[in-house]
């Protein structure tokens, strides 16, 4: 079954693991045995680990905002503590489930990248396995003879069980090198190097891009994972062909320069590495910001008070698009609502110039500050909308002259419709009273 699953995959890095000799070979590297074949592997590596890049850049911001949301999740755990019945664990999921829908994130993400690596690395173990087999005519395939591995056939399959690493070839494992004590070290100084990397890597990440969540137990377990991932690979290494040695060789390179990268681009928020960024980019914006917005305020002043004065109104645009020009330098983010004028986005930037930054004025800052202002908006509309509720005797009575009012026949006499349109609310009151007095004294006088 997992043959079944792994062949596919098998079959397209063999595809691109050629496409990628034939074309070192075309650009003036040797044809068969070599460095080619060898040099192909790294390439494959790289071309992988480049493809996964949206990947990654999805993972970090999913972790990003996994982080931004970490206060709200604990409120809905705090809300159901304690309560095991299912339906409270069903409402838990549930809130938690839209909690990830309204702010666009998922606890899945941050595994997409190792989801896709791990098919071709087992494609890449397969496809190497498989060479020494078809160099000698012994290829199987579910249980069936087979004379290729895509465009791998016996004669490329003996090309590639001839190119050697430090003259180990790229089929053979450490156990089938037990007795060449020179092909042994290779292999173990490629296990060990393999292995060095990896942890490096990751306990730069723990150390340099982690926020301190003290004893919680996912902390725990994932800084144990930073020695448990090297010490299984000491163990499966020895099963690897030199050909996969290369390919875990390189990732580990790779991964390092991703973790530097990483840590000085992108790092999360809360870690060691983000606060460092975050004094940094505020120190470089605040540099050049102080002085322009005293410069600011100066100009400002020559103009009139109101911020809808047209000369008011082509300043603030003016400013904005040299502020918005050097800001990218700190890569503050700028897709402010389409709601907010000029003026309003210069104040935004006027409070990062003069105000101690908290957290980075990113993509996630840039979110919530949207999601603040759209609030407040609604708000003010809100407010501003009729209430619905009921209307006062006065309010009817001004409504009812008006009426009046408009009824008043086009001909006829002039000052009458004069007369009933200077009618108050205070003398219409006057007159209904005055009205339901004598109602009351015709009925005693019946009585």
């Amino acid at each position: 079954m997992f043959d079944a699953i792994i062949h596919p995959f098998a079959v397209a890095v063999a595809w691109v693991w050629v496409w990628i000799h034939d074309f070192l070979v075309l650009i003036g590297m040797p044809s068969g045995s070599g460095i080619a074949w060898v040099l192909s592997i790294v390439l494959l590596t790289i071309l992988v680990r480049v493809a996964i890049v949206p990947l990654l850049l999805k993972q970090i911001r999913s972790s990003r905002a996994m982080q931004a949301v970490q206060p709200e999740i604990r409120k809905i755990q705090e809300k159901y503590k304690g309560k095991k019945d299912m339906v409270s664990r069903q409402k838990m999921t549930e809130e938690t489930q839209a909690l990830y829908r309204k702010h666009k994130v998922s606890p899945f993400a941050s595994c997409l990248p190792l989801l896709v690596q791990m098919p071709v690395l087992f494609a890449m173990y397969r496809a190497i396995y498989a060479v020494k087999d078809l160099a000698e005519g012994t290829y199987t395939y579910s249980g069936q003879a087979a004379s290729s591995l895509g465009p791998i056939t016996q004669t490329t399959a003996s090309e590639i069980n001839g190119s050697t690493v430090f003259g180990v070839p790229l089929s053979h494992t450490l156990r089938t090198e037990t007795s060449n004590s020179s092909a042994a070290i290779v292999f173990v100084v490629a296990i060990i190097l393999m292995v060095a990397l990896q942890f490096v890597s990751m306990r730069l990440s723990f150390s340099r891009n982690m926020p301190d969540m003290g004893s919680n137990p996912m902390a725990r377990s994932q800084r144990s994972m930073m020695y448990v991932m090297p010490v299984m690979f000491v163990f499966s290494g020895v099963f690897f062909q030199m050909g996969v040695v290369v390919y875990t060789v390189t990732s580990s390179f790779w991964a390092l320069g991703q973790a530097y990268w990483t840590i000085k681009v992108m790092p999360t928020p809360g870690s060691p590495a983000y606060a460092d960024l975050r004094a940094k980019r505020e120190k470089d914006y605040q540099e050049w910001a102080k002085p322009y917005f005293v410069e600011y305020d100066r100009r400002r002043a020559e103009l009139p008070t109101s911020a809808t004065d047209p000369d008011v109104v082509a300043f603030n645009e003016k400013s904005l698009a040299e502020i918005r020009q050097r800001a990218k330098k700190q890569k503050i983010a700028s897709d402010f609502p389409d709601f907010m004028s000029a003026g309003d986005i210069v104040t935004v930037y006027r409070n990062l110039a003069s105000q101690e930054w908290t957290t980075l004025p990113d993509e996630q800052w840039m979110h919530g500050l949207r999601q603040a202002l759209e609030k407040a908006r609604s708000r003010k509309e809100a407010v501003a909308r009729p209430t619905g509720k009921k209307k006062s005797r006065e309010q009817r009575l001004r409504e009812a002259a008006a009426q009046r009012e408009a009824s008043v026949p086009d001909k006829g006499s002039s000052a009458k419709a004069a007369q009933g349109a200077a009618i108050s609310a205070a003398e219409l009151e006057r007159r209904r009273q005055e009205r339901r007095r004598a109602r009351r004294k015709k009925s005693k006088n019946k009585r």
